[in-house]
């Protein structure tokens, strides 16, 4: 009786479990996989690493010294030959039969024959004075805080020179007389300054006025 019984519980207990698969096969499988996030980048799409041009820096010399700028010609027929050598602004353009002045005094600076130097105010005297086959030089350095130009007569270093003058000049060379003439020997771009302005030597600021 009891071995009967429990063939009975048995059998149930199997279709029970019967059943159960059954329904599970029949009932839609949940999905248990995460739903794939997909980020929205803003920033633009990069095929390629991105490169940074740099331009080589330019050398600039330290500094430009116009060597024997002025060398006077002698004239048969003129005993006096006037000549002045000096710097004037970038933007200063000059037509025939103009002086150097003609564009303002506050643009150029005007070292003449009787040694004297010429901007804004009084003209100061105590550089040499050049006559025939004298040589004169113009030492501009660029390079220095502030900016310099510096004279110099047959190779020696004039006392009074000029500080602050433009990072960009023009140089020029005026004659008085017709039949005058002079000659550019050489440009030379220098390494270190060779003017020292040592004892007795003056700065006169460009831009300023002069005053003895």
């Amino acid at each position: 009786m009891y071995l009967r019984m429990q063939e009975e519980k048995e059998k149930q207990q199997n279709e029970i479990a019967l059943i159960k698969q059954q329904l599970a096969k029949q009932q839609p499988k949940p999905n248990t996989s995460q739903p794939k996030q997909q980020s929205i980048s803003t920033q633009p799409k990069v095929t390629s690493e991105p490169k940074i041009m740099i331009e080589p820096p330019v050398t600039q010399a330290t500094v430009t010294q116009v060597r024997k700028v002025l060398s006077p010609v002698e004239s048969e027929v003129l005993q006096d030959i006037e000549v002045n050598v000096g710097i004037e602004d970038e933007s200063v353009r000059y037509g025939r039969n103009e002086w150097p002045s003609d564009r303002g005094w506050d643009k150029i600076v005007d070292y003449d024959c009787s040694g004297d130097i010429k901007h804004i105010g009084d003209q100061i005297g105590g550089n040499s004075e050049f006559d025939n086959g004298s040589r004169i030089e113009m030492e501009m350095n660029m390079e220095s805080n502030p900016r310099s130009l510096t004279f110099f007569f047959d190779d020696k270093e004039q006392p009074n020179f000029v500080i602050n003058i433009p990072k960009a000049v023009r140089i020029f060379c005026f004659i008085y007389y017709q039949g005058a003439s002079f000659k550019i020997n050489k440009f030379e771009f220098l390494s270190t300054p060779t003017a020292r302005h040592g004892e007795g030597s003056r700065a006169w600021e460009y831009g300023k006025e002069w005053k003895k």
